[in-house]
């Protein structure tokens, strides 16, 4: 089969990147090592090349339950472009401290909830939390939204302590949050965010075993209960004054769970669809977070808020990823060119198959614009995309927005390589 020059062009960008990160990144290099790569000459190349998601939260849990931070430097280490393993922990008490401890030293980690269970840690660095910045100002400005100090901004959450979440919702109030905007709540995110989600954890599993004490479960759901009721102030006062201000533009940014709960509040206050009147904005990505809603929620949304399709930019992404993958009108995510998209079989093993210019499987990716880590991830979701551009008119890889977790189907989320990269990282801890 002949090489088309686009796709030649690729596979010398791929091989010039893998060149450049496997003499950076330990564990890519021991990866390569293992199955005799040392150039890439074909996109199945790059398959065993990719992470497993569940790389990122390979580490023992006793590192961080045993306060062994010097460890997770080393872990943090074998995933990392530049260097981690050097940075002082000394005085670091839990995760809180040890993330500020790392961003202090330029290593600017992201870090996922861990609300299903064990937490994920990303390095990135200040160019990587830059790319993202500007390419959400890219999307919404090529959805018509360009930055405008114009706006009502409604950052309605779910707010965090996390500063990769404060840096991007300062990003937008800047960029779009008018001189008379509706104020932010006087209240602040709770701070702790990974000593509490670890609490959490640690509680969920004592309370299933059935170690956890009544005492210790009592004040546990008291502090949930402030969290939730926390929240619930916030809500309401942005639903006090978008009914004040109803006929002035919003510009709202959350997940989808929050902004539902804001339309129930602001119906209990008697407002009705058709009543605001501003052409509304809203930007969101991710799912329902283990949130259960009605099947018609976004619709309600819309009609409530006002929110034309053509002023709702939906995207779908990960923390693995920089770059976004705006929706269109047509329903279609579409694939930034600086993104390489790698459908692969449900274990992760080889490229599924394409048929009519349509291809099912597991998502993977490589991200080009990566610079704290190698860009190249499987994820858990499961996809279909179609190769050959779009409804709506414009070319390129498009993701069909019917996207599921292997994890939530019977297929279990199972990756075939990831017990062999765990081994590697456990080498890492333990040399």
């Amino acid at each position: 089969m002949s090489v088309t020059t686009d796709q030649r062009d690729l596979i010398e960008d791929l091989d010039a990147r893998f060149q450049e990160r496997r003499a950076q990144v330990p564990l890519l290099a021991q990866r390569a090592e293992g199955e005799g790569l040392t150039q890439i000459r074909s996109p199945e190349d790059m398959v065993p090349l990719l992470f497993p998601h569940t790389t990122y939260k390979s580490y023992p849990e006793s590192l961080i339950a045993k306060g062994k931070w010097g460890q997770m430097n080393r872990w943090l280490d074998s995933l990392s472009t530049y260097r981690v393993a050097d940075v002082d922990v000394a005085g670091v008490e839990d995760v809180d401290d040890w993330i500020d401890r790392l961003e202090a030293a330029g290593h600017m980690v992201s870090s996922s909830s861990g609300t299903s269970g064990k937490g994920s840690f990303l390095n990135k660095t200040r160019a990587d939390r830059d790319t993202s910045s500007r390419n959400m100002l890219d999307c919404l400005a090529e959805l018509g939204l360009p930055p405008e100090n114009k706006w009502n901004f409604i950052p309605v959450g779910p707010e965090t302590s996390l500063s990769s979440h404060i840096a991007m919702r300062e990003m937008l109030a800047a960029s779009y949050r008018s001189p008379d905007s509706i104020e932010l709540p006087p209240t602040s995110a709770p701070g702790g965010h990974h000593r509490y989600m670890s609490r959490l954890q640690a509680m969920r599993r004592a309370m299933a075993d059935g170690t956890a004490a009544p005492d210790e479960v009592a004040q546990f759901e008291a502090e949930a209960a402030g969290r939730q009721q926390q929240n619930e102030e916030r809500l309401h006062h942005f639903a006090q004054q978008i009914r004040e201000r109803r006929s002035e533009r919003f510009f709202f940014s959350s997940q989808f769970p929050n902004l539902y709960r804001l339309t129930e509040i602001l119906r209990e206050m008697g407002v009705e669809d058709g009543d605001l009147t501003g052409e509304n904005a809203l930007t969101t990505g991710g799912g329902l977070k283990g949130t259960s809603l009605p099947d018609d929620y976004q619709s309600k949304i819309y009609r409530l808020l006002n929110i034309d399709p053509s002023r709702f930019l939906h995207y779908y992404s990960m923390q693995e990823l920089n770059l976004r993958m705006p929706k269109c009108l047509a329903g279609r995510y579409h694939v930034p060119a600086e993104v390489v998209l790698l459908v692969l079989d449900k274990n992760g093993e080889t490229l599924a198959p394409v048929s009519d210019g349509q291809v099912e499987g597991r998502a993977g990716f490589f991200d080009t614009t990566v610079d704290g880590r190698w860009g190249g991830t499987i994820s858990g979701d499961k996809i279909r995309a179609d190769l050959g551009g779009c409804p709506c008119g414009r070319p390129g890889t498009t993701v069909f927005d019917q996207i599921s977790r292997y994890s939530d189907l019977k297929d279990d989320d199972k990756i075939t390589c990831a017990g062999t990269m765990d081994a590697y990282v456990r080498g890492f801890i333990e040399d």
